[in-house]
């Protein structure tokens, strides 16, 4: 059995890498938006980008939730995630939704980041050693 400390511990860390990981990749999302923004090939690019960044970030929530055994732990990346993408829309001097392609890259990521957490399977029921030894004749 995992003690309870580790595992509090590991949550603060998947939220504490979901809000690093947001800011992180919002910046990443201003480069897409000036790839989007320099022709018929950038636009080509940054939606590919786009598409496989959201199957990357869909993929890493959905794996810290199998990992911890819960929803949870998916969501908390998200949380961070969520966090970080309304810190960095809401601080002065910081436009990050100055353009479409950005307001589509932060709207696009939350809902990545929601979907997996709600599609993460929950734990399943636990077997007690009474179940275990009857379903064993």
């Amino acid at each position: 059995m995992v003690d309870t400390s580790v595992t509090v511990a590991g949550y603060v860390v998947l939220l504490l890498l979901g809000f690093v990981a947001g800011i992180v990749c919002s910046l990443l999302g201003g480069w897409l938006s000036w790839f989007w923004g320099t022709g018929v090939r950038g636009m080509l690019l940054a939606g590919v980008a786009l598409v496989v960044f959201l199957a990357s970030l869909y993929a890493g929530c959905r794996t810290a939730g199998w990992a911890m055994g819960s929803r949870l732990g998916a969501g908390l990346p998200a949380l961070g995630w969520v966090a970080a993408g309304l810190t960095l829309t809401f601080v002065d001097g910081i436009q990050l939704l100055a353009t479409t392609f950005s307001g589509v890259f932060h709207i696009a990521t939350i809902v990545a980041v929601i979907l997996a957490t709600l599609l993460s399977d929950p734990p399943g029921p636990t077997s007690t050693p009474a179940s275990r030894a009857g379903s064993s004749r």
